[in-house]
């Protein structure tokens, strides 16, 4: 009966043994971690040595170390951190930049590989080893980085900046390291920064090497119209949306709002709409319609298109429009000004009352030294007490043609 006592006894105080000893080295190791938890440190030689079994401890002592410029300790501690955790990246990273920093590029370009292989499908660290790569000169490393963080939309504009300034703003070296998918991010890139001149550079390598899509093909004419560069923003323009002078004429189309499309935008105290609609057409599915609500005496000039065109050479626009009890002394008329240079301004009659469909005419010729003109519609203030516009007006199948120098019979508000 003793030894049945003492067998049942005894196992159960070895385990009360053990449960309360691991119970105390788990008090003692979470203790410890409080400043780490908090990162509360001291940074002593004390708090270093008692907290050198915690990895994360190790590292922020290396940290420490590293700002105030002590390479010697910075490097102790980084080690002490990968022995603890030999996959602690970040360790690994400080530690490549402690050797780089001590002369020791050898060990540093090590590291980078190393880590560089052990992360290739991680995009976490592309940015720590895209930096070092750069300070190395491992290029490989660097561009395979960068290709990585633009194909997963990660540090895009970081990446394109740090490959445009590796290359000194060299766009044809950029471009020779980038995939091809990359290329237009990288464009985008300079339009937003307007590096007009570099963009057609690229521009040119990318229509010779790949198949540039609509919407980049449509964002760049529009950036290039922008900057006034006329020319070869139809040439962009053109290779997707066609020759015309008048892009999307009847309003078939859905309007981009860009380049050489039509442009519009809305009043938001709604004193009046523009919409595309197929219930009342002069030709094909669609045209262009313009409630105005009766609501204020408005200037309008919130429709318009930019067209190209030759220096003193002679055109004719048309277009057809229809109106619906359109209201006070000043309807909307279309006028043709100068887009970038002075000397052209020619106006329609205005559209008032209720109307059927009809055609009008304005004869215009460019001015020396200009390629474009605006096609607009306007409505001016009117100064009689019952101004306030109200009515409808629908707006189709605007052309125009070049025509011979004999062409007379031109519009004007002059």
């Amino acid at each position: 009966m003793a030894r049945s006592l003492f067998s049942n006894f005894f196992p159960r105080v070895f385990v009360t043994v053990v449960l309360v000893a691991l119970g105390l080295w788990m008090f003692q190791y979470n203790w410890r971690q409080r400043p780490i938890a908090y990162n509360d440190y001291e940074y002593s030689v004390e708090e270093a040595k008692r907290l050198q079994a915690y990895p994360r401890a190790q590292y922020q002592h290396g940290l420490q170390a590293w700002f105030q410029n002590d390479q010697k300790k910075a490097a102790s501690s980084f080690r002490g951190a990968i022995t603890q955790d030999v996959l602690y990246l970040d360790a690994w990273h400080r530690l490549a930049e402690v050797e780089d920093a001590a002369g020791r590029e050898s060990t540093a370009r090590d590291i980078l590989i190393f880590t560089t292989r052990l992360t290739q499908n991680v995009y976490r660290w592309k940015w720590q080893q895209i930096l070092l790569a750069r300070e190395l000169g491992e290029e490989n490393i660097l561009f395979q980085n960068a290709n990585y963080l633009l194909s997963h939309d990660v540090l895009e504009q970081d990446a394109l900046q740090m490959l445009h300034s590796y290359f000194a703003g060299n766009e044809e070296a950029v471009a020779g390291v980038l995939e091809s998918a990359h290329w237009d991010a990288y464009l985008r890139w300079m339009m937003r920064l307007g590096m007009t001149d570099k963009t057609l550079k690229l521009w040119r390598r990318l229509i010779e090497t790949a198949a540039p899509g609509t919407d980049i093909g449509l964002e760049y004419a529009h950036f290039l119209l922008e900057k006034k560069r006329i020319a070869e923003s139809r040439a962009v323009w053109s290779r997707f949306m066609g020759n015309e002078y008048i892009t999307n004429p009847g309003f078939e189309a859905e309007i981009t709002q860009i380049g050489f499309d039509w442009r519009f935008w809305y009043d938001t105290n709604k004193n009046w709409e523009i919409n595309r609609v197929s219930d009342n057409t002069y030709e094909g599915g669609y045209a262009l319609k313009i409630d105005f609500r009766g609501r204020e005496n408005v200037s309008f000039h919130h429709v318009y298109q930019i067209v190209v065109g030759e220096p003193l050479e002679r055109y004719r626009l048309s277009y057809a429009w229809k109106g619906l009890d359109i209201t006070t002394d000043q309807g909307p008329f279309i006028e043709v000004a100068s887009y970038d240079k002075k000397g052209l301004y020619l106006a329609g009659p205005m559209m008032t009352g209720s109307t059927d469909w009809q055609q009008e005419v304005i004869d215009f010729v460019l001015p020396e030294d200009s390629w474009a003109a605006t096609i607009r519609i306007r409505r001016r203030p009117s100064d009689r007490f019952d101004n306030k516009i109200n009515g409808t007006l629908w707006l189709d199948d605007f052309r125009i043609e070049r025509m011979s120098p004999k062409t007379t019979d031109s519009r004007s508000n002059d």
